[in-house]
């Protein structure tokens, strides 16, 4: 009997592993068609920095962030790695951004070193490659 309870277990876990492995790849996000090889590195750092919760995952907006659309029309890449390095300090000198920014009850947050892979050296070109990507409006 013990030796049959381990097999039913065993099957069970083995069931349940593979469900759940199955079930992993099926939300993963794929990059929008199109991208250089700095759009994509930007792409990846939108995943991994989680923007996608407040943005979207196609960038269009939700209640909880703006749209990240037609960002060239008043940005450049360095304004917005300058902006996500510290959002507050660009809130606060910008009518435009403060406006927007009283539209939503989620702060932006500051990119910080404690993102893993998001060092010091690492971030600043992260968040370059970020810029790049946001730049390029979603198709």
């Amino acid at each position: 009997m013990p030796q049959r309870r381990s097999t039913i277990a065993l099957v069970l876990a083995t069931g349940i592993l593979l469900a759940y492995v199955a079930g992993c790849g099926a939300d993963r996000p794929t990059p929008p068609p199109g991208l250089d090889k700095v759009q994509l590195a930007g792409w990846r750092a939108y995943v991994d920095l989680n923007c996608a919760a407040c943005h979207g995952e196609d960038r269009r907006g939700q209640r909880s962030g703006p749209a990240l659309t037609g960002l060239a029309e008043h940005w450049s890449a360095e304004q917005l790695v300058s902006y996500l390095t510290d959002p507050d300090a660009m809130i606060r000198t910008s009518p435009r951004l403060a406006r927007v920014a009283g539209q939503y009850s989620i702060r932006m947050p500051a990119s910080s070193g404690k993102s893993p892979g998001y060092g010091d050296p690492e971030r600043v070109e992260k968040l370059g490659a970020l810029a790049e990507y946001l730049l390029v409006d979603p198709r």
